[in-house]
């Protein structure tokens, strides 16, 4: 597998210098300087400031190892590209190396990952630890802190979330048990170093998906929210189209027997492009969240310029009647400019909105009366390419539409995502960027997020009803840009 190690100087300049400079890149998300932006592993506040690191690989062909990059910011909306902190190099994680999480452990910074070590031809899976010092070093501990994988349990045994509760450490795995079901262990000690298996965590799902990916456990108000990315789920109805799925189910932990008496598995997101999110607590106790802005098995057109992927914007979460409600963080109005607002009737005439067009805005949306069974909102429109949301009145139901979006995406299955709602829909909150949208529904009961990749051309707003008519107010911001720095493996700290 490719190293970055072994890329010649010359070729990675060049390489950055074309990713840097594509078409496709974001305004306003944290994206890759070149290569492959894998999941979020890593997510914490600490001192005024939020850590982030993500897996990277170098190049866009799947053929290369995995490092973890590192990114901080004080507002979760100017982001210090800080460079590649773990690399697979150490005896225990020789072969290669998969995400894990940050956590605060006896006032230290740490990260948590799992490492992979080749040994006389065999692969031996190890879960491992580094401590971060002020210059944002991590230095690896000496040996792992879990050695190998537990005999009850199959290959998949990876993606540690650490947490404390009182004197306890507490480690949480993602797994396969030897059904080839998923699971999620537990680990409990008084150190990093002295953790022992506890056993499974009781979710009562049996046969749930073959691999429940980086799982996570935290209290919002007066319940806990468990996350599970669960592998190998089949689509039901409008649910679980893409290959991996994000989700959560809200719960009571018992945090002594780790018995999980929860409400359904709900998915994160209804649209294309979300996986693995991570969170943390701001220092106000407010739970932040951010995911990958990706779907694991998509091709998308960016790969012709060297890199892949995204993050979302982050997203503030609170609780409502036993689901998760998803928020733009309150920071990204940092991002506006004018504000314009327009109110008026629409029918089945598309009407252009003159001054609504653009590639990088916040469009804020409020039905105020329906007479029709269908409004579509035709976004990114130029004469050949528009990205739809179309609400059905009757269903109560959201169709996200990609398939006259620009360049098609590959490895996906259909154009189209549908979303049920909870009750009648009465907002919607869009953040177009260049090459992606995040929609939030009904102040964030529901969301809709997906890469798209439409021309230059198309930026115009259209609305449109089936029948009837809706009075419509909408409030628009164009969106400012966040500046990246070509940074790989360090930056020069101030």
């Amino acid at each position: 597998m490719d190293r970055l190690e072994h890329i010649d100087n010359e070729i990675l300049d060049k390489a950055i210098e074309e990713s840097m400079h594509s078409p496709y890149r974001l305004g306003y998300h944290v994206q890759p300087v070149v290569g492959t932006m894998g999941a979020p592993c890593g997510f914490c506040y600490i001192n005024g400031l939020f850590h982030l690191f993500y897996e990277w690989q170098p190049t866009v062909t799947n053929d290369s190892v995995t490092y973890l990059y590192h990114v901080t910011t004080e507002d979760l909306v100017t982001f210090n590209y800080e460079g590649v902190k773990v690399r697979p190099e150490s005896l225990y994680d020789n072969y290669n190396i998969y995400g894990g999480s940050l956590a605060v452990v006896n006032n230290v910074l740490t990260l948590f990952y799992t490492g992979i070590q080749e040994k006389n031809g065999e692969y031996i899976t190890h879960q491992l630890a580094g401590e971060i010092d002020t210059g944002f070093k991590v230095q690896k501990l000496p040996a792992p802190i879990i050695r190998g994988i537990h005999s009850k349990y199959n290959t998949y045994f990876r993606n540690p979330y650490v947490f404390t509760e009182g004197s306890e450490v507490n480690l949480m795995l993602g797994t396969m048990n030897e059904s080839e079901f998923g699971r999620a262990v537990m680990y409990r000690g008084e150190s990093v170093e002295s953790l022992n298996l506890l056993g499974e965590l009781n979710t009562g799902y049996d046969m749930f998906g073959y691999f429940w990916e980086s799982p996570e456990i935290f209290p919002i108000d007066d319940a806990a929210i468990m996350i599970l990315n669960p592998r190998g789920l089949d689509k039901y109805k409008n649910n679980f189209w893409n290959i991996y799925q994000s989700g959560y189910m809200v719960n009571d932990f018992e945090y002594n027997s780790l018995f999980v008496d929860h409400d359904d598995f709900h998915e994160f997101d209804n649209g294309f492009d979300f996986y693995r999110p991570v969170t943390t607590l701001d220092k106000n106790n407010t739970r932040i969240m951010i995911a990958s802005m990706s779907a694991h098995e998509s091709e998308y057109p960016t790969e012709k310029d060297g890199f892949k992927n995204a993050l979302t914007i982050p997203r503030v979460l609170t609780i409502k009647e036993d689901r998760v409600i998803q928020t733009p963080h309150p920071n990204l109005k940092k991002l506006r400019g004018e504000k314009i607002t327009a109110l008026g009737y629409f029918d089945q005439y598309p009407k252009k909105i003159q001054d609504f067009y653009g590639s990088q805005y916040e469009l804020c949306i409020e039905l105020k009366e329906l007479t029709t069974n269908e409004i579509s909102f035709l976004l990114r429109k130029s004469r050949r390419e528009e990205t739809v949301i179309k609400y059905n009145v009757e269903n109560q139901t959201v169709i996200l539409d990609r398939t006259f979006s620009g360049e098609p995406i590959n490895e996906v299955d259909g154009t189209t995502r549908t979303v049920e709602l909870l009750r009648p829909l009465e907002n919607l909150t869009v953040f177009m960027d260049r090459t992606s949208i995040e929609v939030f529904l009904n102040d964030g009961e529901h969301t809709m997020t997906a890469r798209i990749f439409p021309s230059e051309e198309a930026v115009g707003v259209e609305l449109v009803t089936e029948n009837g008519d809706c009075l419509v107010e909408m409030t628009y911001y164009k969106l400012s840009s966040i500046m990246e720095a070509p940074v790989i493996t360090s930056r020069d700290k101030i």
